[in-house]
């Protein structure tokens, strides 16, 4: 994997969301682009996106912590 690759996949990943990119990846056998969006995925289950917000909001306005936690995937 390399920084171009990276920056590709993110970018598909914020354009057409994580299904999709994975599953083209699968598709055109892209093997850098399925660890990429294997990684992300782990990384989104292991995050606490309540406990986070709530951290956020105890220092911000609760609209820029709810934006702070919102994951780029899921939207």
């Amino acid at each position: 994997m390399n920084r171009t690759t990276y920056t590709q996949v993110r970018r598909s990943i914020r354009d057409n969301g994580l299904s999709y990119t994975a599953r083209m990846a699968a598709h055109n056998h892209d093997i850098n682009a399925l660890e990429i969006c294997d990684r992300f995925c782990d990384l989104l289950q292991g995050t606490d996106w309540l406990a986070m917000r709530q951290q956020f909001a105890r220092h911000e306005k609760p609209v820029i912590a709810f934006k702070l936690t919102t994951p780029l995937l899921a939207v």
